[in-house]
This record gives C-alpha cells, structure tokens and sequence, in this order.
C-alpha cells in the first residue's frame, strides 16, 4: 500500500491507497480545487460547511460519472450487436459472390451458347454489384469498429473517473470527522463550567 502526503486546502494528509503516487496525488489536487473554488465563493463557509459542500459535489460528479459510464456501457453492447450482423452479412454476401464466381465460369465454357454474352454481361453486373455490397458493408463496418474504439476508451476514462470519486468521498469523510473532534475541542475549551472547574483545582 502506497501513503503519500498531499495537501487540500492548506492542510497536510497522508492518503493511503494501492494505487501509484501519481494516482493518488491527483486525486487529492481534484478535491483540494474543489474546496478552493466552494470556499473562494463563499469565504464565510466554516472548515467542515466546506468540506461537506466539498463531498456534494464530488457526489454529484460520481452520479454523473456513473450515468455517463452506464450508458456507454449500453452504447458499446448495441455495436457489439450491430458489428456481429455486419460480419453475418458479408459472409453471407461473400458465398453470394463465390456463387456467381461460379456460375460465371460455367458460362464461360459456353462458347457455343448464343446466349452466352448476354448472360454472361448479366452475371458480370450482378457480380459488380455483389462486389460494392460487400464493399459498403466493409466500410461500414470498419468505422462501427472504430466507433467501439472510441467507446472502449472514454469507458476507460470514465473508469479513472469514478475510482478518483471513490477516494475523493474516502478523503472528505476522514476529514469531516477531523473537523467535527476539533470543534468538540474547541467547545470544551470555551465551555465556562470545564474552565471553572479546572480553576478550582
């Protein structure tokens, strides 16, 4: 397990994770942002208003991650459907294509035919047609892989995203708690009958 010291918001913390130090110093610096921009528009947040704020919208960022990350996940099982009917449909052509290939060859012996050219331009143009079927459907589904691509890596992202979250949420927590045992410190101290007590002894 990695410990790295990072600072948020002017205070040292040792973040514990089994992530790489870049990792884990990255997420620190989202969250000490964060809590910057909340206090900077509203300098009169006390530590722990700022920190709970802080984990609002650190929240709200891993809902919104979580959505975004599912509907990919939705998007990525459609191409997958979609790309499995492609490659169905260009096998399908190609024994269409080898089927013409072959009778073409039988009207090639047919020399003697008189009907040979005619039907042999005919087989010729339904092969030519087979050909940019097959063709399209290639291109097609060449940029239906290139679109899973694309999706297999904003998922990727999206991942990082919501693990960073995850120990954004950890980090406000232990510094909430932080927050409120100080503020206990601070009433006992500024509580007259503890004060008094001490007095009398």
């Amino acid at each position: 397990m990695n410990i790295v010291t990072v600072t948020i918001n002017d205070v040292d913390y040792n973040l514990k994770g089994e992530e790489n130090d870049e990792y884990l110093r990255k997420v620190a610096d989202y969250v000490d942002k964060k809590m910057k921009a909340i206090i900077q528009s509203n300098p009169r947040l006390s530590g722990t208003a700022a920190a709970v704020l802080t984990a609002i919208n650190v929240v709200d960022d891993l809902f919104k991650c979580e959505a975004s990350y599912k509907g990919l996940n939705e998007d990525i099982e459609v191409y997958k459907v979609k790309d499995k009917e492609y490659e169905e449909q260009i096998a399908a052509l190609k024994e269409l294509v080898a089927k013409v290939q072959g009778e073409n060859q039988e009207l090639l012996q047919m020399v003697n035919d008189n009907k040979v050219e005619e039907n042999l331009k005919a087989k010729e143009a339904e092969l030519t047609s087979l050909k940019q079927e097959v063709e399209k459907l290639k291109e097609e589904l060449a940029k239906n892989k290139s679109d899973f691509e694309a999706y297999k890596a904003e998922n990727k992202e999206l991942k990082f995203q919501l693990q960073t979250a995850r120990y954004k949420i950890i980090d406000l927590q232990n510094k909430l708690v932080e927050n409120q045992i100080n503020l206990v410190k601070v009433k006992k101290m500024n509580n007259p009958l503890i004060n008094n007590e001490k007095g009398k002894k």
